[in-house]
């Protein structure tokens, strides 16, 4: 691996009331994009830089009763086992990495440190030692760019996340904004001009904005795009990748969030609908929930979920068989052959009928064995 750059000289200073908070922002963004690389060196900065901002904004107890959950907290998904792993981690050794929250009337909005928040809640604890911050103008966004590109994020939380931001930016509904993203795709794909679109991830503003224009991208369009590119994301997986998230199951985002069933299997098991299988969404409901603990209790993965779903899928629909033109053709020849055409024929090739009729005959009796 490369040398990794500093990145304390990016904290150097003061932090002045009228920009702190885009600085918090952006040292928070920073600090968790770096943290996903896991990466020593990195967590040496990442300590040097909470304690930069520990000494410009200050550090005290708070009330855990004041301390509110954030409203824009893209991560939706806290395991209850991951909160008592913290508590465990509290109650052992104390907090040791203090919590960022924002000042609101007479409380503080939480921006970061959720579960030792909720496991601080569990084991009772009065105070928690915060960092003090100022209000962001964009708090969601910013606490989206915080998260979404954490491998841990699971798709459903970040395409939640995302359609929010979207949806906020847009003023679309859900039905629009998965219209105008397909629409678009499907013509890009026909004009074989994804490639330029995915280009343009990571080009600035302006670039995006002249090269959608050069797409032939109108503005309803371009306003959706943007907003994803803005979040360095590529539409292309967005929509692949993400958007059905949107569409699972009631009972398939909740194995999703409390027992980390994981995105791709999710979608496969999706596929057990009562439309599918051709049956109640009662009964289509108890086939993918039992399929879930299958795949969770033995660990499949996603091919080996996906023969399992074709394995229930086979338990409900039957193989409808088309009527084969050949078939009828020598079915309406065989009824012409009637006593008189055949007394007519060679005998040795009357013989030979015989033969070839007694073989297929065998042979069909054998097909019909195996589908009985």
């Amino acid at each position: 691996m490369g040398k990794i750059p500093s990145i304390s000289p990016r904290f150097t200073g003061a932090i002045q009331a009228t920009d702190q908070a885009q600085r918090i922002s952006e040292l928070q963004a920073e600090v968790e994009k770096l943290r996903s690389s896991q990466s020593p060196i990195l967590e040496q900065q990442i300590e040097t830089l909470r304690s930069q901002l520990q000494e410009q904004s200050g550090e005290k107890d708070i009330k855990v009763s004041k301390i509110q959950a954030n409203p824009h907290q893209p991560r939706q998904t806290i395991t209850s086992e991951s909160i008592q792993t913290i508590a465990r981690s509290l109650e052992k050794d104390g907090q040791i990495t203090p919590l960022i929250v924002i000042p609101q009337d007479d409380n503080y909005l939480l921006l970061d440190g959720q579960r030792r928040w909720e496991a601080a809640k569990i084991l009772g604890w009065q105070t928690l030692r915060s960092v003090i911050a100022v209000m962001p103008d964009d708090l969601h966004r910013k606490a989206l760019l915080t998260f979404i590109h954490h491998e841990d994020l699971n798709p459903l939380d970040k395409a939640e996340a995302i359609f929010k931001e979207v949806a906020n930016v847009t003023n679309m509904s859900a039905e629009e904004i998965l219209t105008v993203l397909a629409t678009v795709l499907r013509r890009l794909e026909r004009q074989k001009q994804t490639s330029q679109l995915t280009s343009l991830v990571t080009v600035t503003t302006e670039e995006q904005r002249l090269g959608l224009q050069n797409l032939g991208i109108n503005e309803v369009e371009e306003k959706l795009l943007l907003v994803l590119l803005g979040l360095a994301l590529n539409p292309t997986s967005v929509k692949a990748n993400l958007m059905p998230m949107l569409s699972l199951p009631n009972d398939l985002k909740q194995a999703i969030r409390e027992k980390g069933l994981k995105g791709a299997h999710a979608l496969a098991l999706s596929v057990l609908s009562a439309k599918a299988l051709e049956t109640s969404e009662k009964t289509a409901s108890k086939e993918r929930i039992k399929a879930t603990e299958q795949v969770l209790s033995q660990e499949l993965n996603v091919a080996k979920t996906r023969e399992l779903v074709a394995q229930i899928k086979s338990k409900y629909i039957k193989s409808a068989y088309s009527p084969s033109k050949q078939i009828m053709t020598i079915q309406r020849s065989v009824e012409k052959l009637s006593r008189e055409n055949i007394a007519q024929i060679n005998p040795e090739q009357v013989k030979d009928l015989r033969a070839l009729f007694r073989k297929k005959l065998e042979e069909i009796e054998s097909i019909l064995d195996l589908i009985k």
